[in-house]
């Protein structure tokens, strides 16, 4: 008590000034300087434009200890990330926007650089301090939960062939009458193990699902949520089911009779009424693989039928398909596409897919990612909690591949 603190100079460049202060002990001890916990970079602005006042050098946006940048400058970077802006793109923005362009030794020139790894660790770093307070802890209790994948193909060098690389699984569920992104993870493959440690990683067990005839996604969701209604998403069947009739097709044989019934697949999954004929003369057609098909997954949609009741009283929350959840996905999809040589590490790219899910959910706000980054920074003397770039795979070992 009693004791006085005062201005004591800055230290950094200018423009990039940092406030210091000195201490004067009441009780006679030595004076001692120091910064704030979280230093405030100086303001670029005589005043705020949000809250009409005047604003000091002193007074300017929080930044981490021996970082750089502010964490306002963070967050925009891992919400432009988040919306499908690569490394490079939100690095580059980052620096233009904190001033903070190398210049040239020789020339004094600015040097502009689109080097990503400032941003790529930030996302290792931040990606789940702003996820946080949206993590769903458990499934929906109510409605149907969807579930789906990305895939993503790479040329193989060996081959010269595409194969798929790696897998994101997608599960979106709804929250007051709208799908919602509910999990989202990237794994090597579609194994029944993978898809049972993806389903088990939040507790409890929606009532319904829907999914694709996938064998390893079925037996995961039998095996994770054994009392759950499991419907088979009617788009995904009917699409096996054309591109079965366009690979039987291919035959001269059996050309004539899938041409009169191709443009009948569409109606079939309409209802009963459509269906039950089209089924008699595909079988009528005598074409083996054709009416083995009819015979097992034929079956399923057969079953659907008695159980999907009337179009007019289903709630929303209840599709036949997995369809609303492709405006959510599909920007995932179109973002990584373009970059799936590049993410090789299962972790780090998982930790991308976190802000991919809170923009895909219009979470997504850069001064609530501040808020958040500022308020786990202190309560950690002002520093990350964990280091950059301690995510790494063994040497020619990638963990997504």
């Amino acid at each position: 008590m009693g004791s006085r603190v005062r201005f004591d100079g800055q230290y950094g460049r200018p423009g990039h000034r940092r406030q210091l202060y000195r201490c004067v002990p009441a009780n006679g001890d030595r004076p001692h300087r120091f910064t704030e916990l979280l230093p405030r970079e100086e303001a670029w602005h005589d005043a705020c434009e949000v809250c009409e006042r005047p604003v000091h050098l002193h007074e300017g946006p929080h930044a981490a200890r021996h970082y750089q940048f502010v964490a306002r400058g963070i967050a925009e970077a891992l919400a432009a990330v988040g919306a499908g802006a690569t490394y490079r793109q939100a690095a580059l923005v980052a620096r233009e926007r904190a001033r903070r362009v190398r210049v040239d030794p020789d020339t004094g020139k600015p040097r502009l650089t689109r080097h990503g790894q400032l941003v790529a660790d930030w996302v290792e770093v931040f990606a789940p301090v702003v996820f946080e307070s949206h993590r769903p802890c458990a499934w929906p209790t109510a409605g149907s939960l969807l579930l789906d994948d990305l895939p993503f193909s790479v040329r193989d060098p060996a081959t010269g062939r595409f194969r798929i690389a790696f897998r994101v699984f997608c599960a979106a569920g709804f929250e007051r009458g709208r799908p919602k992104l509910w999990r989202v993870e990237a794994f090597p493959d579609a194994s029944q193990a993978n898809w049972e440690a993806f389903l088990r990683a939040l507790e409890g067990a929606p009532p319904r699902v829907v999914c694709d005839n996938h064998h390893g996604l079925n037996g995961a969701v039998r095996a994770a949520f054994p009392e759950a209604e499991l419907y088979l998403c009617e788009w995904h069947l009917r699409h096996a089911l054309e591109r079965l009739m366009a690979k039987i097709r291919r035959s001269d044989e059996h050309r004539g009779a899938i041409d009169e019934l191709l443009p009948r697949v569409e109606a079939a999954f309409t209802g009963p009424a459509f269906w039950k004929p089209f089924a008699r003369d595909a079988h009528a057609a005598d074409i083996p693989r054709l009416s083995s098909w009819l015979e097992g997954a034929g079956r399923v949609v057969e079953d659907q039928f008695a159980r999907r009741g009337l179009r007019s009283l289903r709630p929303v929350d209840m599709p036949l398909s997995t369809s609303p959840m492709d405006g959510l996905i599909g920007p995932i999809g179109d973002a990584l596409r373009p970059r799936r040589y590049g993410l090789k590490n299962r972790e780090r790219t998982n930790r991308l897919l976190l802000l991919m899910q809170l923009h895909a959910n219009r979470q997504d706000d850069p001064l609530a990612y501040a808020k958040d980054i500022r308020a786990w920074l202190e309560a950690n003397d002002g520093r990350p909690r964990v280091p950059r770039r301690a995510i790494t795979d063994r040497a020619d070992q990638p963990s997504l591949r």
